[in-house]
């Protein structure tokens, strides 16, 4: 949480910390975060995940809502095959994010058609595991669609799907930039990623942080 003007505190970043929970969620259905919104507009820098499976590729959604039961996919972030465990994904290209858009996580539509066990890849928890602090689940629609039922800017009727609402919490988060920090909060942040990654590279595993002032 950081100060940007006029008693302003934004946060830098959106969602829980990943770690390592019980469920994969089927890789035929999206979930959507209702209530994992941002507060500040903002850039989206980087994603960071916990991976409970190597193959396969997931999309992480920035999506809007316009009406009630109107949705826009403003954005999404692919994360790639890899090892089980926590990644870092960089965004190339900064998203812009606004106060109300929230997260999702879904998946291609080969991954339904492949005959394969429905396993995911982004790891969550739900309440009766009873693993994770109860103010860190967040209303989610799960809804039975893929990615290219999701075209890009384009408004989707969710209703037009099968959905329920669940409570989910997924190791799952995004590092934000808030709008009015500028281009030099940017710098220290990719410093910050830079300097991790290579001490856990080099069997430093303890978390680095900078305070910006």
């Amino acid at each position: 949480m950081i100060a940007v003007g006029g008693g302003q505190f934004c946060p830098t970043s959106l969602g829980r910390e990943p770690t390592s929970l019980p469920r994969l969620a089927d890789d035929w259905s999206a979930s959507l975060m209702l209530s994992n919104q941002v507060t500040c507009d903002s850039t989206l820098r980087q994603v960071v995940y916990f991976r409970g499976a190597p193959g396969g590729t997931a999309y992480v959604g920035v999506w809007r809502q316009l009406a009630d039961d109107e949705y826009v996919l403003k954005h999404r972030i692919a994360l790639p095959p890899d090892v089980i465990g926590i990644h870092r994904v960089d965004v190339d290209d900064p998203v812009p994010v606004e106060r109300g858009d929230f997260l999702g996580v879904h998946y291609p539509r080969a991954a339904r058609d492949d005959g394969g066990p429905g396993g995911g890849i982004v790891v969550h928890s739900v309440p009766a595991d009873g693993v994770v602090d109860r103010q860190q689940f967040y209303q989610t629609l799960v809804v039975d669609a893929a990615d290219d039922d999701f075209p890009t800017d384009r408004t989707v009727r969710l209703s037009s799907f099968n959905s329920r609402l669940e409570s989910r919490a997924f190791a799952l988060q995004a590092v934000l930039v808030p709008e009015s920090l500028g281009q030099s909060y940017t710098y220290d942040l990719v410093a910050n990623s830079l300097l991790q990654h290579f001490l856990m590279q080099n069997g430093i595993l303890f978390p680095v942080v900078f305070a910006v002032l």
